[in-house]
């Protein structure tokens, strides 16, 4: 009887330790979250700023969050715009995000593009993950270039990887990039 009882605490310790192990390890090495600034970079336009903030992971692998922000040049009411999750924390990407005139702005970096023609009253965000037919993820260097006019015409330069489902050289816009087409 003794026996039995003892038995039967030593699974339920076992039991709980299991458990509590993989829960320690889901929250730390599945569960990725935000722990650490890592860096931070801000532009400014006439009307517009842009600040990008990079977030460590607090994965067993970590990568970084990239959240790119933007307010009116006489405010401190910053809104995210954007954020991009990259495997690795790679610097900020200081030429993507550009002023094309006081009302068009935009940013963009891996598979994520934003747009803004109204000084950032209005934000257009183009993910290749949705609005790229096909595409597979993941390509951390998707966009290699996006030349914007005035006129909202403009590419987007791809840089596909070989064989990969979805993935073009190019993309056309007339609308500042709120559609794209090949």
């Amino acid at each position: 009887m003794v026996r039995s009882n003892l038995l039967k605490r030593l699974s339920l310790l076992a039991l709980a330790g299991t458990l509590s192990t993989f829960l320690a390890g889901y929250w730390m090495f599945v569960r990725p979250r935000r722990v650490k600034l890592i860096e931070s970079w801000e532009w400014s336009g006439k009307t517009l700023r842009f600040r990008v903030e990079a977030y460590g992971e607090s994965t067993f692998v970590g990568g970084a969050y990239y959240d790119f922000r933007a307010t009116p040049v006489n405010s401190e009411n910053w809104e995210t715009i954007m954020t991009f999750r990259h495997d690795d924390p790679v610097p900020i990407p200081r030429g993507n995000v550009r002023f094309v005139n006081n009302e068009v702005a935009y940013a963009f970096m891996g598979c994520k593009y934003v747009i803004t023609s109204d000084s950032g009253k209005t934000w257009n965000l183009w993910n290749a993950e949705k609005d790229l037919p096909g595409w597979q993820c993941c390509n951390y260097q998707l966009i290699d270039e996006v030349q914007l006019n005035p006129d909202g015409l403009g590419r987007m330069i791809l840089k596909p990887i070989r064989g990969r489902r979805g993935e073009l050289p190019e993309l056309r816009t007339t609308d500042f990039g709120r559609h794209w087409v090949p």
